[in-house]
C-alpha cells in the first residue's frame, strides 16, 4: 500500500528533484568561436569614366582573422528603374555602356564560413565618351566624316561610324550641335541625320527628320541647324528655304520638320535666335530682316527701325549679307549680339543686332575701310569680350579693331595653304581654332589670345593632322542637365 502510493507521488517528487538541481550553481564552461571581421578600406569611393571605357575598382579588404576564411562577392548596379547584378568577383572590371550620369554601385563581402557581411558604396559617373572639344567636318578619299579633337589632344577619327558600325555617304558639308537638346545635326551632300550627343549612335535620317524638303538633294551649299532660346523649336535653312520644328530638352521629344515654310524669299544660312519669343533671319532676295515668333509659322519681313547715326533700318537694310558670328553669347549675361558682314555697292560693312531678353534692335553700322583684302575674306570670328574680329583671305589671317574701325595682319600661313574655317572657343574668347587645307590635306591649328587680342609669342600653340579636306570647324559640347 505505502509502495503503490509512492509510486503515484513519484511524478511530483521528480519535479521536485529538478527543481532542486536547477538551483544548484552551474560549472559547465561554453566554447565561443572568435569572429573574422571584415572591412573594406578603400580611401577613394567615387570614379569618373568615360562611355564604352573600362571601369576598374580593386577593393582593398582588411580582415581580424584572415585564416581559413572565404569568401563571395557581389557589385549591384541601382539606376532609376532597375537594380542589376553585375559582377560577382572580388575586383570589378567592366565596359561602361550607361548613359552618362551619376550611379551608385553597392559591392557586397559575404563569409562562406558563417554567412557574416559587409557593404561599401561608390558612386560612380559616366561621361560622354565624345565630350567636350572641336568637331574636324572633312572629306578624305571621297568619303565624309566628322573628326574629332577631343580636349586631351586625343584625336577620334570617325567616331559616327565607330558608334554605329555603319558608313555614311555622300560629301560632308556641317555638323550642328549645341550643347542642349541632347543631339546635334550632321549634314552631308545627300542626306542628314540626327546623333545622340553624347554617344553618337543615329536616330534617324532625312526620311523622319525632313521628309517634306522642297528641292531635290544633293543640297547645293550647307543648311544650317539651331534651336531657339526655349529650347522648344528647331530651325533647319537649306538652299534659302526655311523648316521648323518641335523640341524638347531630349532626343525623344523632337519631331519631324515641317514642309517649307511658305513665302517669296531666298534666306542666307543663318539663323539668329533673339529674345525669348522671336528668332530673326535675312533674305537676300529683298535684302531685308525676316522674323518668325515662337510657336508660328509665319515668316514675315521684321518691322522698320528708326533710323540714327549709324544705324540701319532692320526691313530695309539694302545689302547683301556675307557671313556672321555671335558676340554676348546668352541673355543670362549681358543680353544676346549677333555681328554681321554685309555686301553693298560700295564695299563691306560690319552691322550688329543688339538684344535684352524682351526686345531687339540695330546696334552698329560702319563701313571696314582700311581693312586689308576684306572685300575677298571669307571667314569670320568675333570676340565675345573685345569689341574684335578675326577675318581671313587666302592663307592671311587679320584682327579688325572695331573702336578703330581698321584691320591690321597678324598672322600668315606657308604659300599653298587655303584657310578654310576659323571659330572662337566661345566660353572664353581666349582661343581661336582654324583649320587650313594643303591641298586635299586638312591641319587644324590652336591660337591662344593675349589681352589685346594678339595670338600669343605671334604663333600657334598646337598644331593637328591627318585630316582630309576640312569643311568646317564646330564646337563639340556635352549635353549637361538642364
Amino acid at each position: 500500500m505505502h509502495l503503490k502510493y509512492f509510486l503515484k507521488l513519484s511524478p511530483v517528487f521528480i519535479v521536485i528533484m529538478l527543481a532542486f538541481s536547477a538551483c544548484k550553481k552551474d560549472n559547465q564552461s561554453f566554447k565561443y568561436d572568435q569572429i573574422n571581421d571584415i572591412k573594406i578600406t578603400d580611401a577613394t569611393t567615387s570614379f569618373t569614366v568615360p562611355q564604352l571605357d573600362s571601369l576598374i575598382i580593386t577593393p582593398t579588404l582588411a580582415q581580424t582573422m584572415p585564416e581559413g576564411d572565404s569568401f563571395t562577392y557581389s557589385w549591384k548596379l541601382n539606376t532609376a528603374t532597375d537594380t542589376t547584378t553585375i559582377a560577382k568577383t572580388k575586383n570589378l572590371r567592366i565596359k561602361v555602356t550607361l548613359s552618362p550620369g551619376t550611379y551608385p554601385v553597392i559591392y557586397k563581402v559575404t563569409s562562406k564560413r558563417n554567412g557574416i557581411y559587409t557593404v561599401k558604396q561608390y558612386t560612380i559617373t559616366v561621361n560622354g565618351v565624345y565630350p567636350d572639344g572641336w568637331y574636324i567636318v572633312n572629306n578624305k578619299d571621297g568619303k565624309g566624316k566628322v573628326s574629332l579633337i577631343r580636349t586631351d589632344d586625343i584625336i577620334f577619327d570617325n567616331p559616327m561610324e565607330v558608334a554605329n558600325n555603319k558608313t555614311y555617304p555622300g560629301k560632308a558639308l556641317a555638323l550642328y550641335n549645341f550643347g542642349k537638346g541632347g543631339f546635334f545635326y550632321y549634314f552631308s551632300d545627300q542626306n542628314v541625320y540626327r546623333f545622340n550627343m553624347n554617344d553618337w549612335l543615329d536616330l534617324g535620317d532625312k526620311s523622319s527628320i525632313l521628309p517634306g524638303l522642297a528641292t531635290p538633294l544633293p543640297f547645293k551649299s550647307a543648311p544650317v541647324f539651331m534651336i531657339n532660346n526655349l529650347q522648344f523649336e528647331q530651325y533647319i535653312v537649306a538652299d534659302g528655304n526655311l523648316y521648323v520644328g518641335l523640341s524638347g530638352a531630349t532626343s525623344d521629344n523632337v519631331k519631324p520638320f515641317t514642309q517649307r515654310i511658305p513665302g517669296n524669299y531666298n534666306l542666307f544660312p543663318g539663323i539668329f535666335p533673339a529674345d525669348y519669343s522671336m528668332t530673326y533671319f535675312y533674305d537676300n532676295n529683298t535684302m531685308s530682316f525676316m522674323q518668325m515668333p515662337y510657336l508660328s509659322r509665319i515668316l514675315d519681313r521684321a518691322p522698320a527701325t528708326p533710323l540714327t547715326t549709324n544705324s540701319f533700318d532692320m526691313a530695309n537694310v539694302g545689302k547683301k549679307m556675307i557671313a556672321y558670328d555671335r558676340g554676348v553669347t546668352t541673355l543670362s549675361q549681358e543680353g544676346i549680339e549677333w555681328y554681321y558682314i554685309m555686301e553693298g555697292n560700295d564695299g563691306r560693312y560690319l552691322l550688329s543686332l543688339t538684344g535684352d531678353g524682351n526686345s531687339t534692335h540695330p546696334g552698329i553700322n560702319q563701313k571696314m575701310d582700311s581693312s586689308p583684302e576684306i572685300g575677298s575674306a571669307t571667314n569670320f570670328a568675333t570676340s565675345s569680350i573685345l569689341k574684335q574680329l578675326y577675318y581671313t583671305a587666302g592663307n592671311n589671317v587679320y584682327l579688325y579693331d572695331m573702336l578703330a574701325k581698321s584691320a591690321r595682319l597678324i598672322y600668315t600661313f606657308p604659300t599653298g595653304y587655303v584657310i578654310k574655317d576659323i571659330e572662337m572657343k566661345r566660353s572664353t574668347s581666349k582661343q581661336l581654332v582654324i583649320g587650313v587645307n594643303n591641298g586635299s590635306a586638312g591641319e587644324v591649328y590652336y591660337f591662344d589670345i593675349n589681352a589685346q587680342g594678339e595670338f600669343n609669342n605671334g604663333t600657334y600653340t598646337k598644331k593637328f593632322t591627318g585630316f582630309g579636306e576640312i569643311m568646317q570647324i564646330a564646337a563639340a559640347r556635352q549635353n549637361l542637365p538642364m
